[in-house]
């Protein structure tokens, strides 16, 4: 099968004028189309990507992999007169109902399941297997929070410009250097702005930069601020579900849009399977699509802009648009097809020269988990976590402990003592709402400055606590 001439009718593409009309789109296909004219390896590196899935897809359309859980890094990159938790500079509480959402939608565990709003499709909406959890290991095995904080006197950064776009991805430009792409998901969340008008919520390379050593460190998803998460300082307009990262991870695992991205040669929009080619994926049970739906969906939604006959897929007869897609520009958006499972299967199977994520199946940056956290060369264990109530901290005899502080997901301090001399120390949480807390703690081993968290870069060792109150456990 030859690709090349599917590939650039694909990503030789003009916004679609309907672009217009509605302001807030994804910034990945004018991404792409830029990295492959400037970047021919790149380019042959997509294609191969492709062309490798129809063969692992005969041995492997009917294999169930395991859980796999992606080290997550969140780069918050935010303007200077912005102290923690006001605008840009989001609070944590945002950043983990970020994470929530990602569990929920890639486990099916969102809430529109088992009822969502039009069951049109629910026989072809599937469970990924793919968790996500904030890093809580760096690449040096230490403890951290999975988040870095950067001011930079940026005040934002344009998805249009082809150098601005990736400016938040470097410290030389105003941004933050991410963390190992073979090993973490990074994602940029910062202030995006789009020249040509409109708002850009964020946007994602298709698998394959990760493996030049170039142009790695481009890998990873840019979202922006107001569209990461529902709480906090996100937007609160009915347009924002939270399920921008959700739409740009899923081009982060090689999907493409639903909806058809050609145009005839007087550049009008025309029929397309967009996701659906040697080029776009083999997506087949979604089916093709002309327009760009931007409204919500609902029982009584019935778009139907191709008909499905005239293309080859796992339709017989001609179906509605899945505009509740979440690779649709719809303002609800609930599920992915098996055949878009398949093609993220692929990829977090595919090895870093086929273009794929292999890598993250091995990675250790979410391994300090679990009931008794060993922290710190073994010189400081933290039991039980997740804790109800009462937390322990046991210190080796050859450790010092200078200070223990226990901060919530603002910053705010909660607790704080100094020079522990108990070999035992005991916290009793009980009292405080359920949540994520942060124990840092000072000792007389040093304080390391090499780590790319920035409460990692002052302290001695971060340690993250769940306190549950006997509900279900996170991870």
């Amino acid at each position: 099968m030859k690709t090349t001439k599917l590939l650039l009718g694909l990503m030789l593409i003009v916004f679609l004028a309907k672009a217009q009309e509605n302001p807030k789109k994804c910034g990945t296909t004018p991404l792409m189309e830029y990295e492959m004219k400037t970047n021919p390896q790149y380019k042959n590196i997509v294609e191969n990507y492709f062309n490798g899935f129809e063969e692992w897809l005969k041995n492997n359309s009917n294999s169930k992999n395991p859980i796999i859980t992606i080290p997550v890094v969140v780069h918050v990159v935010h303007k200077q007169s912005h102290n923690l938790g006001i605008g840009t500079n989001i609070p944590q509480i945002q950043i983990d109902d970020a994470i929530r959402i990602l569990n929920e939608d890639y486990r099916k565990m969102n809430p529109e399941f088992p009822n969502p709003p039009r069951n049109t499709f629910t026989s072809y909406a599937g469970d990924t297997q793919l968790e996500f959890c904030l890093a809580t290991a760096d690449e040096n095995g230490n403890a951290t929070t999975g988040v870095t904080r950067t001011s930079t006197t940026k005040t934002s950064f344009d998805a249009d410009d082809n150098t601005d776009s990736n400016a938040m991805k470097r410290d030389a430009t105003g941004g933050k250097d991410g963390w190992n792409p073979l090993k973490y998901l990074n994602i940029w969340v910062c202030n995006l702005t789009n020249s040509q008008g409109g708002q850009t919520l964020g946007y994602a390379y298709l698998p394959g930069l990760q493996s030049q050593s170039w142009t790695a460190w481009k890998d990873g998803l840019v979202v922006d601020y107001a569209y990461f998460g529902t709480v906090g300082n996100a937007a609160s307009t009915s347009q924002n579900d939270g399920r921008t990262p959700t739409h740009e991870i899923g081009h982060y695992l090689g999907l493409k849009h639903t909806f058809c991205e050609q145009t005839d040669a007087q550049g009008n929009t025309i029929c397309c399977d967009n996701d659906n080619s040697s080029a776009g994926g083999y997506v087949d049970d979604t089916p093709a699509q002309k327009d760009i739906y931007w409204g919500s969906v609902n029982s009584s939604t019935n778009n139907n802009t191709c008909n499905d006959t005239q293309f080859s897929n796992a339709f017989t007869t001609n179906v509605l648009d899945m505009d509740e897609n979440y690779m649709s520009y719809a303002f609800t958006t609930w599920m992915f097809s098996y055949k878009q499972i398949n093609v993220m299967d692929y990829t977090m199977n595919a090895s870093t020269g086929q273009g794929g994520r292999a890598t993250l199946k091995t990675s250790n940056g979410c391994n300090i988990t679990g009931i008794n956290e060993i922290l710190h060369n073994n010189l400081i264990s933290v039991y039980p976590n997740p804790t109800s109530g009462m937390v322990n901290f046991k210190f080796a005899m050859n450790i010092q402990v200078e200070k223990l502080s226990i901060q919530n997901v603002l910053g705010e301090e909660i607790f704080l003592a100094k020079n522990i001399q108990n070999v035992i120390f005991s916290i009793d949480l009980s009292s405080f709402p359920k949540g994520i807390y942060f124990a840092i703690i000072d000792t007389d081993k040093g304080r390391s400055e090499e780590h790319t968290s920035e409460l990692q870069s002052r302290r001695n060792l971060v340690c993250r606590l769940l306190l549950e109150k006997k509900n279900k456990t996170l991870n």
